[in-house]
């Protein structure tokens, strides 16, 4: 009889059943008394010691006075959270290049512009952070934990200065690539 027809009553176990039947019993087989030891998500309170952001309920927000607040309350767990690895680990999805000769003369005005849409952007997610800025002459080169962080600071400075947008978004990625170019 071929291998691809199933005698009833007769089933292949399953891998899992296989190692089930191995291991029986055993301390190694249960699972964690905790399940947040290995990096998923950790009941009750939780704040982050670099960026002050909260998770209550399983949602991050940014609440600086909140924060005071469970600073001083025991017991209350600090990790870091998923923005401020993003930044640890290097892990972009977007990419921000600004260029123009208008630009040498206004850095401040343009880094005011990038800080000020983070801000924005952070008080929706705390994920969404600015991780980079490289000045050059006329050159602004920013790197973002979100592809929509970048596209958001590439349409403000569409919406402020005017030139050409461009916004790539690579297939089968979750990666950005935002240009803005206006000419003197």
């Amino acid at each position: 009889m071929p291998e691809g027809i199933p005698i009833p009553g007769k089933t292949k176990p399953t891998e899992r059943q296989v190692r089930r039947a191995q291991l029986g019993q055993t301390e190694d087989w249960r699972f964690p008394e905790k399940r947040f030891e290995k990096g998923k998500d950790h009941p009750g309170i939780i704040i982050c010691p670099r960026c002050h952001a909260i998770s209550e309920q399983k949602r991050w927000f940014v609440d600086e006075q909140r924060y005071s607040e469970l600073l001083a309350v025991p017991g209350v767990e600090q990790v870091v959270c998923p923005g401020c690895r993003r930044i640890e680990a290097q892990v972009y999805e977007g990419e921000v290049l600004l260029r123009s000769p208008l630009l040498a003369f206004r850095k401040d005005e343009v880094l005011g512009l990038i800080h000020n849409t983070e801000k924005e952007a952070r008080e929706e997610n705390p994920i969404a952070r600015v991780a980079s800025i490289e000045v050059r002459d006329d050159e602004v080169y920013v790197l973002t934990t979100t592809k929509w962080l970048a596209q958001r600071i590439g349409k403000e400075f569409a919406k402020a200065l005017g030139g050409e947008l461009e916004i790539d978004n690579l297939p089968n990625e979750k990666f950005t690539r935002v240009r803005w170019t206006r000419e003197a």
